[in-house]
């Protein structure tokens, strides 16, 4: 009797431990929620142009030189990307690799070349350059190639993920976690608006990127395998004679899965300012390209670049972080820096500390932590418990002999 209940207790116990573990690991697992309703936060930022309220999900508008945030509506806010995934594949596989390197579809590519994802058909053994492929992933968001490039540059599928999450962290991003080279649907492959621009900044500045991005119409040589292939750009607002068609769209990347939606990143210039917008969970087509209109729109009419190359209102104000300021105002604040932080020197690119490193890596090391506590409490329990049953058997077994 006494056994059975000691083995009862146990089991509660065990049990109950692993349903709290269960339950945080799924938490962990649900990081999007689709349903948060975000609000154009720049709006209350002092001194800013009004901007509209987009349709989409999230969004962000980002001059490309300095960093600077013009627009944010939920830019923190994490979400499924889909195919907008590839313009960090692309760039991690551009800067870990050669343009004539040599890229062998096998079996692991070949997987992604299913009927209802987007893929370039390919055969097994079939060889391309990773020129070709930077251009059939970026023009043709082949799911495919992506596969393929990825166990190519890092000897596995997972190794280039690693890869990717590394560049991610190094860009300042915060709120992203990849785990496929295409954006295909995934729980644990997720980013944000602000980060995905971050990640588009650092692209934009790559020339061969820049390239690729900004070519309307590309054609794949005849293969050892296979015929030419003539693919192009997804991206409508580079396009020209296409009803979102916008003047200075340099590119982008499209992307929808039925979790994310639609997404959206665009690059554009004019008059010497560099814009990129991004938006995700949008309604479609016809979402994502009036919003990305909209900001790029609303960019371009407040916010103009100087020959200095600092970021100003088009009536001469200065942008000061989030804040629109006169230029005694201004003066003033890069005068006196903020008792907490040392002064920070404005560059051309992408303005982030370690703090933003140090944090993810903290939040890292605590999620792990976390999972190595449960597993040594799970063992302790199992230890216990069967401490506990050989101790009830002993003592039954005492109690047989008197």
């Amino acid at each position: 009797m006494r056994l059975r209940k000691g083995i009862k207790k146990v089991s509660v116990v065990i049990m109950s431990t692993l349903t709290i573990w269960v339950s945080a690991e799924m938490s962990v697992c649900a990081a999007v929620n689709n349903g948060n309703v975000c609000t154009v936060e720049s709006n209350t930022w002092k001194g800013w142009p009004q901007a509209p309220d987009i349709s989409c999900g999230t969004g962000v508008l980002m001059d490309a030189g300095t960093g600077q945030i013009l627009y944010n509506k939920g830019m923190d806010d994490q979400r499924y990307p889909a195919s907008i995934t590839k313009v960090m594949t692309s760039l991690v596989a551009i800067e870990n690799s050669t343009l004539d390197a040599q890229v062998t579809f096998t079996e692991t590519g070949m997987a992604d070349a299913y009927s209802g994802s987007s893929n370039i058909i390919p055969q097994l053994g079939e060889t391309f350059t990773m020129e070709q492929c930077i251009y059939m992933i970026m023009l043709k968001s082949a799911n495919d190639v992506s596969t393929q490039v990825a166990e190519t540059i890092g000897g596995s599928v997972e190794n280039f993920i690693d890869m990717m999450n590394q560049k991610a962290a190094e860009l300042g991003c915060t709120n992203t976690h990849f785990n496929n080279a295409s954006g295909l649907p995934d729980e644990n492959h997720y980013t944000s608006a602000h980060d995905m621009a971050l990640i588009a900044q650092a692209a934009l500045q790559n020339e061969t990127f820049r390239q690729v991005v900004s070519t309307p119409h590309y054609v794949v040589p005849s293969t050892n395998l296979s015929g030419a292939r003539d693919y192009t750009n997804h991206h409508k607002m580079m396009l020209e004679g296409e009803r979102w068609y916008y003047d200075g769209c340099i590119g982008g990347k499209t992307g929808y899965t039925d979790a994310s939606l639609s997404t959206l990143v665009t690059f554009s210039s004019r008059d010497g300012m560099d814009l990129i917008a991004v938006v995700m969970y949008g309604l479609g087509d016809d979402a994502v390209y009036e919003d990305t209109r909209q900001l790029l729109d609303y960019g371009y009419a407040n916010f103009k670049r100087t020959e200095e190359g600092m970021v100003q209102t088009v009536d001469g104000k200065y942008v000061y972080e989030n804040q629109i300021l006169t230029e005694a105002e201004y003066q003033e604040a890069i005068a006196t820096p903020t008792p907490t932080e040392e002064p920070i020197e404005v560059t051309d690119k992408t303005n982030f500390t370690n703090e933003a490193v140090t944090k993810q890596e903290q939040t890292e090391r605590r999620a792990g932590l976390g999972v190595y506590i449960t597993i040594g409490v799970l063992a302790a329990l199992i230890l216990l418990g069967i401490i506990l049953i050989i101790v009830s058997a002993v003592h039954q077994k005492k109690r047989r002999r008197q």
